[in-house]
């Protein structure tokens, strides 16, 4: 079960984190109002523990705005006010417990237990699926009369699968459910458990694979695969990627159109306070975060002229806002982006958070060229497809173009010098190339003049475009890759983004954490935000440029702030590059690849 915590006392929450962790609850931590209701919105919480002072909006407001909203989730208050009014007027506001410090930590947790309990109650007690049984209540699991003995994390783990009998959940969303308040591992240790889990359900005669591997997407529960075929229902495996891909998707430009209406309504809210003489300086302070945050988001959504609009809004906001003229000015503006979001309709921005991989196709038989362009469909690899050399070169010089598949005569001069330049026009691009049967001198020579696969010639257009897919996610695979922004719907879009390029990404929506997070997964790679509440990207540079062990990490920063004085900066104090949002995620890719080479070499 997850349970949230909202309070910017990070000692007592960390203390009291870690104690419901170990009772093996998944525990989220938001030091500010702003913060949780983006925690609230992006998941789905069993339970809200949140202090009625918090620095910007206080917890009472909060529960308030989470209730009118329609979330049913139970909710604790915590509170140093012990008086009998302030207790009516906190569970009038929504709240269903109370509890005044100092507290006792055993009995604050007993009564956490209680109020999830009460959820429990009014649901089935167990959960059920065919011969397996969970009881939430003493965090036992049985298969028929044998009881299974779990740890924590193999227990959450099952239980989590068992809520959602249904669902593919991926490494990374695994991580998240499970070590959530806690430094996160790598994938390697969601293997570990489900390889544990299935050893167990072995030693009970029950079957070691029902945890099953959807390949390429991640874990569920082992579905009754011959009643699927019977009924002609069964999927094929590109479909079920297709599927939860499209799934992941969908909740994120859900949850990305919640927080985009919020901060829309945040400077809206501004607008009428500044016209009527009223705007107060905290109005300010959230509208400013507001612009800034959909700058950064909507850009990476595909509204790139939203994107724009949110920039100015941000300039004039950092100007003097309050003089006639610029007053006029962001009402103007604020309009035009509220109807730039009402008339682009989020369902229709797939194209741009689904950030596909770019193959060129040269090939000189029609019908080859027309199977490699299906089947790279089928793969969500966006064709270009050309039958000779020459128009592949004007193809490379025009688009972003992220691998090449070509079919060459081994022994001709003209096909060897193609692959040749595109090498030393862009070394960092995987070139596959199909050949008939060649002796190894033939061989050979493809891969010095930059060829990086080879396939042999007649070969498969599926195998051919699973060759070019696997070459482009194993150009990452060995690079660590830390993104630090304040924003959380950034980080998803970017993660969805840089997904086919295999590379082992950590997102970081907290930068005060950076040191602790730093120390425990070593990045190859790190990616920073410039604007930032409390310590913006450029201090973090400086931070990391003054420490011994850290100031030689490539750091790369991604930032709305197009103009030359932001880059100038940034590079004078240690970045090794610099690029300005959105970016699409192939070239964003790209760049990180170059900066994990030339750091290698």
């Amino acid at each position: 079960m997850r349970i949230l915590l909202i309070d910017d006392d990070e000692t007592l929450m960390e203390a009291l984190a870690g104690k419901l962790i170990r009772e093996h609850y998944a525990v989220d931590i938001a030091s500010n109002s702003e913060m949780g209701w983006e925690f609230i919105l992006l998941f789905n919480f069993d339970l809200i523990v949140l202090d009625w002072m918090l620095p910007d909006i206080d917890g009472i407001s909060l529960c308030q705005k989470i209730r009118s909203t329609g979330y049913k989730m139970p909710i604790m208050l915590l509170t140093a006010r012990d008086n009998h009014n302030d207790k009516v007027v906190a569970l009038d506001s929504g709240a269903d417990d109370y509890v005044v410090k100092p507290f006792n930590f055993d009995e604050l947790t007993a009564r956490i237990r209680a109020l999830l309990r009460r959820d429990i109650v009014t649901s089935s007690p167990i959960l059920r699926w065919r011969s397996l049984n969970l009881n939430p209540k003493t965090h036992e699991v049985y298969y028929g009369e044998h009881r299974l003995p779990l740890t924590p994390k193999e227990y959450s783990l099952i239980e989590l699968f068992m809520r959602h009998p249904r669902q593919v959940f991926s490494p990374g969303a695994i991580i998240d459910n499970l070590w959530a308040g806690e430094d996160p591992p790598g994938e390697e240790a969601v293997r570990t458990h489900i390889k544990g889990l299935r050893q167990k359900f072995k030693s009970v005669n029950m079957a070691k694979n029902t945890i099953e591997t959807v390949y390429g997407v991640g874990y569920r529960l082992k579905s009754d695969r011959e009643k699927q075929k019977k009924h002609g229902n069964k999927l094929s495996m590109a479909n079920r990627q297709k599927q939860a891909t499209i799934k992941a998707i969908t909740q994120t430009k859900i949850n990305f159109k919640n927080l985009a209406t919020e901060r829309l309504s945040n400077l809206e809210s501004f607008v009428v306070a500044l016209t009527k003489g009223q705007a107060t300086s905290d109005l300010h302070v959230q509208a400013k975060v507001s612009a800034h945050n959909l700058a950064g988001s909507l850009g990476c959504f595909g509204f790139s002229k939203g994107s724009n609009i949110a920039k100015k809004i941000e300039l004039l906001l950092d100007d003097n806002f309050m003089a006639q003229k610029n007053i006029m000015s962001i009402a103007k503006l604020t309009s035009a982006l509220n109807f730039e979001l009402q008339h682009q309709p989020f369902q229709d921005r797939e194209e741009n958070t689904l950030d596909k991989i770019s193959l060129l196709i040269v090939h000189p038989d029609l019908g080859a060229r027309e199977e490699l362009v299906e089947a790279a469909q089928k793969k969500q690899i966006k064709p270009h497809s050309v039958s000779s050399f020459h128009q592949a070169q004007t193809i490379i010089e025009q688009e972003s173009i992220d691998a090449v598949l070509c079919k060459i005569a081994s022994s001709n001069d003209e096909d060897l010098k193609f692959i040749e330049q595109v090498h030393q026009h862009k070394p960092e691009l995987p070139i596959i190339a199909i050949a008939k049967p060649i002796q190894l001198g033939d061989r050979l020579n493809i891969i010095r003049k930059g060829g990086n696969l080879i396939l042999q010639h007649p070969v498969n257009a599926s195998a051919a475009i699973a060759a070019v897919a696997e070459s482009i996610q194993n150009s990452g695979n060995d690079a660590k890759v830390l993104i630090v922004d304040d924003d959380p719907q950034v980080l998803l879009s970017l993660e969805i983004s840089l997904k086919p390029w295999g590379f082992a990404l950590t997102t970081l929506n907290s930068p005060q954490k950076l040191w602790q997070v730093l120390e425990t997964i070593e990045p190859n790679i790190l990616i920073l935000d410039v604007e930032m509440p409390q310590i913006n990207g450029i201090e973090l540079c400086q931070i990391l440029r003054s420490d011994r062990r850290w100031q030689h990490l490539p750091i790369l920063f991604l930032s709305v702030h197009q103009d030359q004085k932001t880059q100038d900066r940034a590079f004078n104090i240690g970045a090794d590059d610099y690029i300005c949002k959105p970016v699409a995620g192939s070239i964003l890719a790209n760049r990180i690849l170059n900066r994990w080479r030339r750091s290698k070499l």
